[in-house]
């Protein structure tokens, strides 16, 4: 097979829950399921032309959120490739109330028994990341 899910080779951390749930979504009729890879950066390397991500900037350079591009009727799975040794931070729309779960940035994780002052805000760790996006509606009618 050549789509893009079934391609995640032993060098992709993926723990075999995601991928059992990708395959899943995969064989459901009218799932349509589309992904793309995409660099730490935002910079597409392969994939579906409707699959996309912008970079949401902040003061710093080294930090950055990553927003998957909305698309009718889809919704998104972001996968790092390799998440060893990382933590996800869900980011907030400026004037929002709620975290919003397609706005994120992956940092390292803390170091066990280190306390941080609450004004250091961690650099983004360089991971590249797959998008995976399905509908919705197909999985709410393969289980009616």
């Amino acid at each position: 097979m050549n789509d893009p899910i079934s391609m995640i080779s032993g060098g992709i951390a993926i723990t075999e829950t995601v991928f059992d749930k990708l395959n899943f979504i995969k064989n459901i009729a009218e799932a349509n399921v589309i992904s793309a890879y995409f660099k730490f950066d935002g910079s597409k390397v392969e994939g579906h032309d409707n699959v996309n991500v912008e970079l949401i900037q902040t003061e710093s350079p080294e930090v950055f959120y990553i927003n998957v591009k909305s698309l009718k009727d889809y919704s998104f799975i972001h996968i790092p490739i390799n998440d060893s040794g990382t933590h996800e931070l869900i980011g907030t729309i400026e004037g929002e109330t709620y975290p919003d779960t397609n706005i994120w940035r992956w940092v390292a994780k803390p170091k066990p028994n280190v306390i941080v002052g609450g004004n250091y805000t961690p650099p983004n760790v360089k991971v590249d990341i797959i998008v995976v996006g399905y509908r919705p509606k197909a999985l709410v009618k393969h289980f009616s």
